[in-house]
């Protein structure tokens, strides 16, 4: 954002790239340059059993906020994730059950847990808009609350306008949610005093609708602050793989593999991301700018791993992880995959996620790039009956036990 704050705490996360368009940014900078700490919230759906690295930039700026003694409210959409956002694709999110809604808020609190701090005096608050959305009375509800929203200002919103375009279904559903989102702002606003929204700028149109109606309902002043999504040098959301999603939560994803996805990152994203998860000064950063392209990057990207695999998952063993990027049999930080029978390396390999297919796996044996337990094998055929350490090239590992 092109914006001079007056708070050294804000200027220093605009210049690390986690502002990217805020409601009233005088009166934000004016907030965060009080005396008074400042209560704001973010929140999540529960769609899935962890969060992932798309949602990363925002934790660590809770934590950033939180740990210069603002006042988090983290809240979890048990309500709104029955319901689902209007997105860019082409179908509405797949329905989940409650329980399996309750389950996935339980799993992704306890990660929350080792990120965020709500245990101190300045402890963040965990809380679930289902506590409330679900007692409101929709005849009441409507009457309240139907009129003061624009149904023109919804039709424009950008996730509802190219599904309308595209002629796409869009459900009455759906187009509840900015409703129950801004309800959710008021609700904070009045209990908490919670004075300030965060989210993605994904989430914009939604934002404001809760900023207007906190305005409309109670004639005071409440605040929006949008931060970028993460993004690739080609403008594509980070967190996906060949392998799949780059999840947070280490059952899904292990530290190891973790790590390796932000070791091998584009030579170009190496600097942005820095300046976003390491605590290096801008200036030493910036060094890192004329070593694109070359090896010497490969530096920049083990500090930025290291950066982030520590706060992630703060108890791995990055010595472990170093000496097993590097072909060490240090193997506690590496997934392991459970096979129930003996099978041929070509089938372990594709069972294992090193291939599609096993052509693919068959190709990888024959090219010299397999070993197992730091011996090549190059015969497809050769069965493998006990447990083991399979690499895969310099960089993939994974344990193997029957």
């Amino acid at each position: 954002m092109d914006y001079k704050f007056k708070s050294d705490l804000l200027n220093d996360l605009n210049v690390r790239h986690y502002i990217y368009q805020a409601t009233n940014i005088a009166e934000i900078d004016d907030l965060f340059c009080g005396d008074e700490p400042v209560v704001f919230y973010i929140g999540y759906d529960p769609t899935a059993s962890s969060l992932h690295v798309g949602h990363l930039l925002w934790i660590k700026l809770v934590k950033k906020l939180q740990d210069a003694g603002h006042k988090p409210i983290v809240l979890c959409g048990g309500a709104t994730g029955k319901i689902g956002d209007p997105t860019w694709k082409e179908t509405q999110r797949k329905m989940l059950s409650y329980d399996a809604i309750l389950d996935n808020i339980k799993s992704i609190n306890r990660k929350l847990s080792t990120l965020i701090d709500f245990n101190s005096d300045n402890r963040a608050i965990s809380v679930n808009n289902d506590d409330w959305l679900s007692k409101l009375k929709y005849i009441d509800f409507l009457r309240d609350f139907g009129v003061l929203f624009s149904v023109n200002k919804m039709l424009a919103m950008d996730s509802v306008s190219a599904r309308l375009e595209r002629q796409q279904h869009l459900s009455f559903l759906e187009f509840n949610y900015m409703i129950l989102q801004a309800y959710d702002f008021l609700h904070l606003f009045e209990t908490y005093n919670c004075v300030l929204q965060i989210g993605g700028q994904d989430q914009w149109s939604n934002m404001t609708h809760g900023v207007d109606l906190v305005r409309r309902k109670t004639g005071k002043e409440a605040f929006g602050l949008s931060i970028p999504l993460l993004l690739n040098s080609d403008g594509k959301k980070m967190g996906k793989t060949e392998a799949g999603t780059v999840w947070l939560d280490e059952k899904l994803l292990s530290p190891f593999d973790f790590w390796q996805y932000w070791r091998n990152v584009d030579d170009r994203d190496v600097v942005h991301l820095m300046e976003i998860f390491t605590d290096l000064p801008l200036e030493e950063i910036a060094k890192y700018e004329a070593f694109i392209g070359s090896s010497k990057i490969n530096e920049a990207k083990i500090i930025l791993a290291d950066s982030v695999t520590s706060f992630v998952h703060p108890t791995a063993d990055l010595n472990a992880i170093h000496q097993s990027a590097t072909g060490g049999v240090h193997s506690d930080a590496i997934a392991t995959v459970k096979l129930n029978n003996p099978m041929p390396l070509d089938k372990v390999l594709k069972e294992a996620g090193f291939a599609e297919s096993a052509t693919q796996a068959k190709r990888l044996i024959e090219g010299g790039g397999v070993k197992v337990d730091d011996v090549t094998i190059a015969k497809y055929d050769t069965v493998i009956d006990k447990s083991c350490l399979i690499s895969v090239g310099k960089k993939k590992f994974k344990k193997i036990i029957f």
